[in-house]
């Protein structure tokens, strides 16, 4: 069944990753959570008001990025701040004291109590929690064991202001997680999206600007699938696109309007991610204007020449590690021979194993992957990680058991230690 890489309920979605990191620990933590309890959870965390000092960052904050009538208060309070007076206490939410800090690249996308129902699509569609039991996916398990290792505080974050523990900066692991994620799920979109952007050369670009690339991107991916077998929820998928793109196009038509409408609220959700991961980045962080970082231009360089569903696969299974690789540090990195790959697989296998010991190959091999990349300079595919696995139960049928799909390819796999052989 073809697989259609396209975000769903984009509208207002999350925009800076760092909320995921809450969602994903409150789904892993509660024994039945529901749209409610998670959606409440999250707003109800970051809109806390934490009473704190005003300063030079904070105020700027205040005056650009709170302009509802809510945070009258505050501003009359900020308008005093100077000639002088310094020391004046003020009460800010939780996450507008996160998103203060000058050294985040985004400073952007707040989170409002009246939508608290749209935040948790977002981790459901990039695979980090199970749409319809609400709870935690093994892509999630691999998100909060690359937070532990970085930095077990970020969590802690959310409960009290700790602001040498950002929740909203997103580390290198952390980063190649993500990004795999949204190539994952959104590929047919963001590839082509990111194609359009280079062609109009390394210029600054609005959200607006890259709204208006997505109708015909939509038509297109609307078209190629459309000419293949459907399932019943791939069609109503692609009729949501449709009506999406239409309604893009409507507002594109207009020659002057105040505010945002479909094409900013299917182009922020959607290229604001890239920000945090690094591919796109911001001249002024309060701002939604955007260029290509060097990063994303080598990125775009790589995956100019892809379309299609498979095709991103393909690129995701075989050269996902090697591009980034390659965006990073400018320069060829060795790939681990295929000999050395089991000990970085069997570390990533008991990070994130579940409670009968099986785990997913590919999310076995892509935790493998990202930390073999980033602590040790090296490449492991997943494709090449799969083949060893794969070697390696030939020469040691004892030493790990697998699972198959209703299709009967490999699916999940168990070390076995050699007491329990």
């Amino acid at each position: 069944m073809p697989v259609l890489r396209v975000l769903d309920r984009i509208s207002r979605q999350t925009q800076r990753l760092g909320y995921m990191k809450r969602l994903v620990k409150r789904v892993s933590t509660t024994a039945s959570s529901n749209l409610d309890n998670i959606g409440n959870d999250l707003v109800n965390a970051v809109l806390r008001k934490v009473r704190t000092t005003l300063n030079e960052d904070r105020l700027k904050y205040i005056k650009i990025r709170l302009f509802d009538k809510a945070y009258k208060t505050i501003k009359d309070q900020a308008s005093q701040w100077g000639d002088g007076k310094t020391d004046i206490e003020i009460q800010m939410e939780l996450q507008d004291l996160y998103l203060a800090d000058p050294t985040l690249p985004s400073q952007t996308g707040k989170l409002v109590q009246e939508d608290w129902r749209r935040y948790p699509f977002f981790g459901m569609s990039l695979g980090f929690i199970r749409e319809g039991t609400f709870s935690i996916n093994t892509r999630g398990q691999s998100l909060l064991h690359l937070v532990s290792i970085n930095d077990e505080l970020e969590i802690q974050a959310f409960h009290e202001f700790l602001p040498e523990h950002n929740p909203f900066r997103i580390h290198k692991m952390q980063r190649l997680l993500f990004l795999y994620s949204l190539l994952e799920n959104d590929g047919e979109v963001f590839i082509p999206l990111l194609t359009q952007l280079v062609q109009q050369g390394n210029k600054v670009f609005s959200d607006r600007d890259a709204g208006s690339f997505l109708p015909e991107i939509y038509q297109k991916v609307i078209s190629r699938h459309r000419a293949r077998l459907q399932s019943v929820e791939m069609r109503e998928r692609l009729i949501v696109l449709e009506k999406s793109a239409e309604s893009i196009s409507k507002q594109r038509l207009q020659e002057k309007y105040e505010g945002g409408g479909a094409r900013e609220e299917g182009s922020r959700p959607r290229i604001e991610p890239y920000v945090d991961v690094g591919i796109l980045t911001k001249p002024d962080p309060m701002k939604y204007d955007y260029t290509l970082s060097a990063f994303g231009l080598e990125w775009a360089t790589q995956v100019q020449s892809i379309e299609t569903s498979d095709e991103i696969s393909g690129f995701l299974q075989k050269q996902f590690f090697e591009t980034a690789a390659k965006a990073w540090f400018s320069i060829g990195v060795d790939s681990i021979p295929m000999d050395q790959i089991i000990p970085n697989l069997q570390s990533a296998w008991k990070a994130i194993s579940s409670a009968n010991g099986y785990a997913p190959i590919e999310e076995i091999a892509l935790l493998a992957g990202i930390k073999a990349l980033v602590s040790e300079n090296k490449v492991i595919e997943i494709a090449t990680a799969r083949e060893a696995l794969i070697a390696y139960q030939k020469a040691n049928p004892y030493a790990v058991r697998f699972t198959v799909d209703r299709l009967g390819t490999l699916a999940h796999a168990k070390f076995i230690d050699e007491n329990t052989r």
